[in-house]
């Protein structure tokens, strides 16, 4: 009887909802059901024990996991704010210590040059270094030399002037590495920054760390050394 009254309900609803869409019940509209069938049966051929039974212990299933489902939900949540929570009384130790981290924004202050960071696995054909202003134009662009295409780690000094030989003003930048191999496909490199982490930021899309004047991930660092750079 129960699937009987599921079925009207579901006809009654066609209107407002596609044929074939999942209909899930939940825990109120269960209980309403059952309500109604035990009104709604006859006196002299009560329901079927066997079935009723079955529909009950379903419900306390139902009961049991919506309460199983807040417990995880809640111990979640705990969880995280515990974890910020030791992270935020963690992360300001981390000022002063050296960090890299990788980034595709650099800080200049157009006087000092910039040191720009990467790393090659293996040798590449040809490659530059592309700086752009925060509007999106191009400021500079230099090109590697043999040394800078080979294996290993490499560093590339910025000196804070665009293409006419002009210092740039105070700001952020924009740096991307254009780099093909012999068959002139691009090969993707990440830029890197390495300096002393000077501040440590708490923001709304999340914790962020300074270095050089740069705002990065807390996500991006990937070594954080006592050692000098």
């Amino acid at each position: 009887m129960l699937d009987e009254i599921f079925n009207i309900s579901s006809n009654n609803a066609t209107d407002k909802a596609p044929k074939d869409s999942p209909r899930t019940v939940s825990k109120d509209e269960f209980l309403k059901l059952l309500t109604y069938q035990l009104r709604a049966q006859n006196p002299l051929r009560p329901y079927d024990n066997q079935e009723f039974a079955a529909q009950l212990a379903q419900f306390s299933q139902l009961e049991q996991l919506t309460q199983i489902k807040s417990l995880l939900e809640e111990h979640i949540n705990i969880n995280y704010l515990l974890t910020k929570t030791i992270s935020n009384t963690a992360l300001p130790g981390l000022i002063g210590k050296n960090a890299s981290s990788y980034t595709n924004s650099i800080r200049c202050d157009g006087e000092k040059p910039v040191e720009i960071n990467y790393q090659l696995n293996y040798p590449v054909a040809s490659g530059e270094l592309i700086i752009k202003d925060s509007n999106g134009n191009l400021i500079k662009t230099i090109t590697l030399t043999n040394d800078q295409l080979a294996k290993g780690d490499h560093k590339i000094l910025w000196d804070g002037k665009d293409i006419n030989g002009n210092s740039v003003s105070p700001g952020q930048y924009s740096i991307f590495l254009n780099l093909k191999d012999s068959q002139g496909k691009n090969i993707s490199v990440k830029p890197f920054i390495s300096g002393k982490i000077e501040a440590v930021r708490f923001k709304n899309e999340g914790t962020v760390i300074v270095i050089n004047g740069t705002e990065v991930a807390l996500g991006d660092i990937f070594d954080i050394s006592t050692d000098n750079i």
